[in-house]
């Protein structure tokens, strides 16, 4: 039978670019939490089991009690893993090994939150077949059956070099771990081998963990990355659509980038080979407009054509991505029965219309989707991406055509370090569930600083 010891919590060393703490997991404490006279109070009813293997599901149970009102808001956080839900109940199989100090509050219907209350889960990677139980503290190294205790990973080192860089450049994660049968770094870099490098671009002041995990233990190691400087703001030309009337070629184009484009050149090809050019008018950021290629008559050949328009051919732009510049479609040249004027594609199309924070104590982020479409659109995944990073998912059961509505990303509570920028994009429709008229609109990207603005 495994035995454990209860968690000391061990106080972190700041060092110059990285600091290490390793922890045995402990034993298992469910309470509750006392209040003041307005505030609700907060009951764990279960964490179920209270130990196991790294990768099984554990279940989460608890409810509130208000003095006055109702219990309208639950959340639940990890000391490891940060927030984890704000559901009543739920199952994860997402934790990270080692020992978790689980907090448990709820909000009432006048807006009081609670104390948190506390519990204990303890994740240990599969232990190796004759290795008995995990000593405990004052054991003699005997685990029960004869073999030796397991002792730490070793963190030999973990850095960022260089620690500081300016917004838009990069630094090198780089690690050397022992004793470890898995190994992980946050914020967006996943599972890892015992030692390597990974580039990273952060685009504000990030600080990245490592966890390293063995059959009874887990270490960390933090190393921080400092960005100085501000995001250069910069045009970025997309062609949204071609068509035809007569013998007249036309086309949308539109600047999604940050920053106003100067006078550009737009050319048409027609089966691979150019057959006109257009100069636009310069851009501002966001704006679009419509354009035809002027003393060109076009005329359809044989089955079909492939026409092709390509938005800043002479590349006198500077822009945040020079891959997206061209759209392609093809002109049937075949006419069977009488010319019908074309259909109004009977389609959804959803796109993001903003973007906003709800303060602190529910530090969240909401966001409005709007179907700008002639048909209902069914469900759809709406994804969060903070810094460049995916932090949540959001489920829209269905927006009918025309109409818009507002909704609350679950899981992640946004916190900002005071005078920082970084980059909040919210996409919609990632999984490409819904069959949209317009497919390149289905996002919106805001640069907030620190604090945000509700």
């Amino acid at each position: 039978m495994q035995k454990f010891v209860y968690l000391t919590l061990a106080l972190i060393f700041a060092l110059s670019t990285a600091c290490i703490t390793i922890v045995q997991p402990g034993a298992n404490t469910t309470g509750g939490t006392s209040t003041g006279a307005n505030k609700p109070a907060a009951f764990i009813d279960r964490i179920s089991p209270s130990s196991l293997n790294w990768g099984e599901s554990v279940s989460f149970s608890g409810h509130g009690a208000a003095a006055s009102g109702s219990i309208t808001s639950y959340r639940w956080r990890s000391s490891v893993d940060g927030d984890l839900s704000s559901m009543a109940n739920f199952d994860t199989t997402q934790l990270s090994p080692g020992k978790h100090i689980i907090l448990f509050s709820v909000q009432d219907s006048s807006g009081n939150w609670s104390q948190e209350t506390q519990g204990t889960v303890n994740l240990i990677t599969e232990a190796v077949p004759g290795t008995g139980d995990t000593a405990d503290t004052g054991d003699t190294g005997d685990t029960g059956s004869g073999a030796p205790a397991p002792t730490p990973p070793v963190i030999n080192s973990f850095n960022a070099a260089p620690a500081g860089i300016i917004a838009g450049s990069s630094s090198t994660l780089s690690w050397d771990v022992g004793n470890a049968v898995a190994v992980t770094i946050d914020n967006g870099v996943g599972s890892v081998g015992l030692t390597g490098t990974r580039v990273v671009s952060p685009l504000v002041d990030t600080t990245y963990t490592l966890t390293a995990a063995n059959t009874a233990y887990f270490g960390q190691a933090t190393t921080k990355v400092t960005v100085t400087g501000l995001v250069v703001a910069r045009a970025d030309m997309i062609i949204e659509d071609i068509w035809k009337s007569g013998d007249k070629i036309y086309y949308r184009i539109r600047n999604q980038g940050t920053a106003a484009s100067p006078v550009t050149w737009s050319d048409v090809t027609v089966d691979g080979i150019v057959k006109a050019q257009d100069a636009v008018a310069a851009l501002a950021a966001g704006a679009f407009t419509t354009r035809s290629f002027a003393g060109y008559s076009y005329v359809c050949s044989g089955i079909s054509d492939v026409i092709m328009v390509t938005a800043d051919t002479t590349h006198v732009a500077t822009e945040s991505n020079e891959g997206n510049n061209s759209l392609t479609k093809t002109f049937s040249c075949l006419v069977l029965g009488p010319v019908i004027p074309p259909l109004v594609a009977l389609k959804p199309d959803l796109t993001i219309t903003q973007i906003s924070y709800l303060p602190a104590p529910i530090s969240k982020i909401s966001y409005t989707a709007k179907n700008l479409g002639t048909l209902n659109a069914g469900p759809f995944d709406v994804k969060l991406y903070v810094g460049g990073a995916l932090r949540d998912t959001s489920h829209v059961a269905a927006l009918n055509a025309g109409s818009q509505a507002t909704f609350t990303f679950p899981m992640y509570h946004h916190v900002c370090v005071l005078g920082s920028l970084t980059t909040v994009k919210v996409v919609a429709d990632t999984g490409g569930a819904v069959t949209e008229s317009d497919e390149t609109n289905n996002s919106r990207t805001e640069f907030w600083g620190c604090p945000p603005m509700p």
